[in-house]
């Protein structure tokens, strides 16, 4: 049976957004999220279509999601990387990919 598998951004690729990423505006009263800082700026198509993403980062920075691989198993595997502004790239290693086929 075929079927979409996302193995998404690298460990070191989601530290990296989690410690660098600005704070979502958020309401004082409700703690409903007003505006995110990240935004839909593509996508790739699988079984259905799915968003890639930039993200705000400190010091004015942008990390940008793109899709670096996707071998097929029972269906596409999609591998994400990221492109940072200030030029550092987060993607996975052949040994890594491997490990999910």
């Amino acid at each position: 049976m075929r079927c979409d598998q996302h193995a998404g951004l690298t460990k070191a690729a989601t530290e990296f957004i989690v410690e660098n990423r600005l704070a979502s505006d958020v309401c004082p009263c409700c703690n409903h999220v007003l505006h995110s800082q990240k935004e839909k700026i593509g996508s790739y198509e699988g079984f259905d279509s799915y968003p890639l993403f930039r993200y705000a980062l400190t010091g004015g920075r942008q990390a940008d999601e793109f899709l670096q691989a996707a071998p097929w198993s029972s269906g596409p595997i999609f591998f994400l990387g990221l492109k940072v502004s200030d030029g550092q790239v987060f993607e996975w290693t052949e040994e890594e990919m491997q490990e999910w086929l």
